[in-house]
C-alpha cells in the first residue's frame, strides 16, 4: 500500500487498519499518517536493544511489560505515537497495536539539545493519562532528559549525564544506570 493522500483526518481505527498492511511504520499526527524514518543508525539500534533488554530483565515478575516501536501509544484521542521503547502497565490483548496503560516511553534522539521534533512529542506524551515517565536519550553520548509525573500533578524535568549517572524510574520501581545502555553502544 502507498502512503495515503487525503485532506480529511483519519480515525485511529482507520489508521491502524491501514498500518497493518504497511511495512514502514507510521504515527498518526493530527489525524494524518506520518512515516517514521527508517534510516536509524547502528548506535540508535544498539541503544534501543540495550534498553529493551535491560527493562525486560529489571521488570521481570512485575505487571510492567516493555515494548518496541512496533507497538504504539495513543497520547490523546486520535494521536498515535511510536516511541523507540515503552512500558505498558495494563492488560493488552496479544493482537493489539496500542498499549492499554503506557507508563513509560523512551525516545532516542540524534541531538538532544536541538531536536525540534522532540518538543512536539513531549507535549503529546504529557497529555497521555497513564504516562509517568518520558525519557529522551541522546544517541551520541550518555545523556538523558527525564520528565516524571508521579503524583498526577505537573511534570518534573531532570537531566542526567555520564556513564555513572542513574535514572530513577520510580513509577516502575527501578533505577536505570546509563552505563547499562551506553557501554556497548558507544564502542
Amino acid at each position: 500500500m502507498n502512503e495515503p493522500r487525503t485532506a480529511e483526518p483519519w480515525s485511529p481505527t482507520r489508521f491502524l487498519r491501514w498500518q497493518e498492511g504497511e511495512d514502514a511504520l507510521h504515527e498518526l499526527v493530527d489525524g494524518f499518517p506520518l512515516k517514521l524514518p527508517e534510516d536509524v543508525t547502528r548506535r540508535h539500534d544498539r541503544l534501543a536493544v540495550a534498553l529493551i533488554g535491560w527493562l525486560g530483565t529489571a521488570l521481570r515478575g512485575t505487571r510492567y511489560v516493555p515494548f518496541t516501536r512496533r507497538f504504539a501509544v495513543e497520547t490523546r484521542p486520535g494521536q498515535i505515537r511510536r516511541p523507540a521503547v515503552g512500558v505498558d502497565a495494563g492488560a493488552t490483548a496479544p493482537e493489539a497495536w496500542i498499549a492499554s496503560e503506557p507508563i513509560a516511553v523512551f525516545e532516542i534522539v540524534t541531538d538532544l539539545l536541538r531536536d525540534f521534533n522532540r518538543l512536539r512529542k513531549i507535549a503529546d506524551y504529557q497529555r497521555a493519562p497513564f504516562l509517568r515517565h518520558i525519557v529522551f536519550c541522546d544517541e551520541a553520548s550518555p545523556r538523558a532528559v527525564h520528565w516524571s509525573r508521579l503524583t498526577g500533578a505537573g511534570w518534573d524535568e531532570a537531566s542526567v549525564e555520564g556513564l555513572d549517572a542513574v535514572l530513577p524510574l520510580t513509577g516502575l520501581g527501578v533505577t536505570l544506570p546509563l552505563r547499562a545502555l551506553y557501554a556497548s553502544a558507544l564502542v
